[in-house]
């Protein structure tokens, strides 16, 4: 009897995990519904939302936090919803910024026979005010006076990589972008894994370095242009660039 009884126990606990999964699956399509919806009346466009997280419920949570992807644009950006179904806060007309830079940069790699994809942010100490959606980069950076440009690279592995090549791009860009610094945090890729790693880095709005932990890479070291200067050599970079110290 004891045993039927325990077995029934499990049962019921493993029915009322999946009942309870079930149940948070439905709700998250319905956050993930409101926030795209609240997004286009916004915004106009299309929006996807690709992961929701710190969902609200609890005493000291009140909203729902997912990343976001801009169809048209195919931006990925954060944006935060509260209890009443509002939009509280989001970073979309920044990452439409950060994305001309991205472009800039990676056109600018390429130019060198350098693979890569880059996720960039401006950094600034002061607050210069709300940033409209559309602006372009030239604009921005005259507007709202970014001290520095960071982010970070994935490149992908190949023999075409020098430090010539990595530093004329990141020269290149520096000059476009009116001399304002341009540091990255560079990560390269095996040939066999950029793809995959690629295919979910794209899918970020932000990065940090313990993303890569699980990643297949070769080499990771920061690269930084100022007026003048640099903070590795060509020589240093053609090491790294190939997966040595």
């Amino acid at each position: 009897m004891v045993k039927k009884l325990g077995k029934k126990a499990r049962l019921l606990i493993v029915m009322i995990s999946i009942l309870s999964l079930m149940g948070c699956e439905s709700l998250n399509k319905i956050h993930a519904k409101q926030i795209e919806e609240k997004l286009s009346e916004m915004y106009g466009g299309t929006f996807e939302v690709l992961a929701l997280g710190n969902r609200y419920g609890t005493m000291t949570n009140d909203y729902v936090k997912a990343n976001v992807k801009a169809v048209d644009s195919g931006v990925v950006f954060s944006a935060k919803m509260n209890t009443k179904g509002e939009i509280i806060s989001d970073n979309y007309a920044g990452v439409l910024v950060s994305k001309q830079l991205e472009d800039m940069l990676n056109s600018n790699l390429e130019s060198e026979g350098i693979t890569a994809k880059s996720l960039m942010i401006a950094f600034s100490t002061i607050d210069t005010g709300e940033i409209e959606v559309g602006i372009s980069l030239d604009d921005y950076i005259a507007k709202h006076k970014p001290e520095f440009f960071g982010g970070y690279i994935v490149v992908k592995e190949s023999p075409n990589n020098t430090g010539v090549a990595l530093t004329n791009a990141f020269q290149r860009t520096f000059n476009d972008i009116q001399n304002i610094d341009l540091r990255a945090n560079i990560w390269v890729i095996p040939e066999e894994s950029y793809d995959e790693v690629i295919e979910d880095f794209s899918r970020l709005p932000e990065v940090s370095n313990s993303w890569f932990e699980d990643k297949n890479t070769l080499s990771n070291f920061k690269f930084s242009v100022k007026k003048d200067s640099v903070n590795l050599s060509e020589h240093e970079l053609d090491q790294l660039l190939q997966g040595g110290e």
